[in-house]
């Protein structure tokens, strides 16, 4: 192979490579070879330059593929890595669950690509069949568990602790270093909705998806909204879809409905018809404790959206981990709790935040702000009844105590590793002793903490 052969080679490769990298369609590739020989007549590896979809296919799955899986076994082999799986939404026979791991490359860590693992049959969801098909390709790999520090995988919630369960008894092997952590995330909120909406009668998820259905792909409605916001002298804004597996989006969505809350009202109240989503929106609408809900939630929410962006971290976090969560659990008890019951125990498991005596009155529980102004307002001018704000208050207790009680459950609070992990955190380095180091058991660490303190 001449020199000039070689170099058409690598541009071919590199070529394949940032077709992968970003997720280009090969069928591209029909109409870059003659495209760069038409633009560089000068260049001798632009005219030489024959790769078109079926040589590009077969770059990426018979060479790059296996260079860049090799590479990555190689550091798995000789590296800690962390291991992360989900299961895909496919209707197929069969089910993929994608094995991603995160390991230490190049100076920095790194998130790649292993396996597919692919599961069929009856059992293709179940913990068992899934674990034993990521052992199989790191055994296949000749990849040593004993290298691994951690597992993640995201299930349902009502199989969250089983399949946890299942997985941590199969894998805990005598060599694995691995620490098991059934972190929760994300659900905190919609759990103490239920005890809000068994309360008020109000559920926020039904009515953020009916308002953004009822506006989707109908440019007619788009347009009688906009109306009635210049009849507002308000914003048009468009109106935000909400999905639930997309949990970052709640809040959103709250907040757009409150900025066009009075000309979503008066849309609703003006719009005739006999769907059962319209008719559902015009009882909401017609509710003036429906902003008030709002408000609630809009004040609420982004207590756990703080935690659960803290989860979604790409780089290590796991020294602030333990500090976030206890913070966390205050927030919430201090929007319900006395401040003396607090103030009396410093740790969340020991707070008594089930007891009725320690619980604020009503008209001073920390709902937010404009909601409170909002609520006394509908109440002065008589819009609501006194019953009403009782029932609100209620509610709204209801959806406190729920959500403190679910993160003590599932907030991994009392796990020794996340305890004393602030050592690896420079910046509390001076407030550390060697406990916190002997937990991990790695070798000479006490003596090479010593020389780091």
């Amino acid at each position: 192979m001449t020199v000039q052969e070689v170099k058409t080679r690598k541009a071919e490769l590199k070529m394949a490579a940032m077709l992968a990298n970003h997720n280009l369609p090969l069928a591209v590739t029909d109409h870059l070879g003659p495209l760069m020989k038409e633009c560089f007549k000068d260049s001798p590896t632009a005219q030489d330059y024959t790769c078109a979809r079926t040589k590009t296919s077969c770059l990426i799955n018979k060479v790059l593929a296996p260079h860049y899986q090799n590479a990555l076994v190689m550091l798995m082999r000789e590296n800690p890595y962390t291991i992360i799986t989900d299961g895909s939404n496919d209707t197929g026979r069969e089910k993929m669950n994608p094995l991603t791991v995160r390991v230490f490359d190049v100076n920095r860590v790194a998130h790649r690509f292993l396996d597919m693992c692919t599961t069929s049959g009856t059992r293709s969801g179940t913990a068992e069949l899934i674990f034993q098909k990521i052992d199989a390709t790191l055994q296949n790999h000749k990849i040593p568990w004993c290298n691994c520090i951690g597992l993640s995988r995201q299930c349902s919630r009502e199989h969250r602790t089983t399949q946890f369960n299942r997985i941590k008894s199969s894998a805990k092997q005598p060599q694995c270093l691995c620490t098991w952590l059934p972190v929760s995330y994300f659900t905190q909120h919609c759990k103490a909705s239920l005890t809000f909406t068994e309360v008020s009668h109000f559920d926020l998820e039904d009515v953020v998806v009916d308002v953004g259905f009822w506006f989707k792909g109908s440019t007619n409605r788009k347009g009688f909204l906009a109306e009635f916001c210049e009849l507002f002298e308000s914003e048009y804004l468009e109106v935000l879809q909400h999905a639930s597996v997309r949990w970052l989006s709640l809040e959103t969505c709250v907040t757009r409905i409150l900025r066009l809350y009075e000309p979503l009202a008066s849309y609703f109240q003006s719009t005739e018809g006999n769907q059962p989503r319209l008719k559902r929106l015009q009882g909401a609408f017609s509710d003036p404790m429906t902003e008030v809900y709002l408000l609630f939630y809009q004040a609420t929410i982004p207590a756990f959206t703080s935690l659960n962006l803290l989860f979604q971290r790409q780089h290590p976090s796991i020294f602030v981990l333990q500090d976030e969560m206890i913070t966390f659990i205050r927030k919430l008890c201090s929007k319900f709790l006395l401040p003396t019951v607090l103030q009396t125990h410093l740790k969340p498991q020991d707070i008594p935040y089930v007891d009725k005596e320690n619980h604020l009155p009503g008209y001073k529980l920390n709902v937010g702000f404009i909601t409170r102004v909002r609520l006394n307002h509908l109440l002065d001018a008589g819009d609501i009844t006194a019953q009403k704000v009782e029932l609100f208050h209620t509610a709204s207790l209801n959806f406190f105590v729920k959500a403190v009680e679910y993160a003590l459950q599932r907030l991994p609070l009392s796990e020794p590793l996340l305890k004393h992990a602030r050592f690896l955190d420079v910046r509390q380095r001076a407030e550390c002793g060697v406990e916190d180091a002997c937990v991990y058991s790695l070798c000479n660490l006490t003596l090479l903490f010593m020389f780091y303190r």
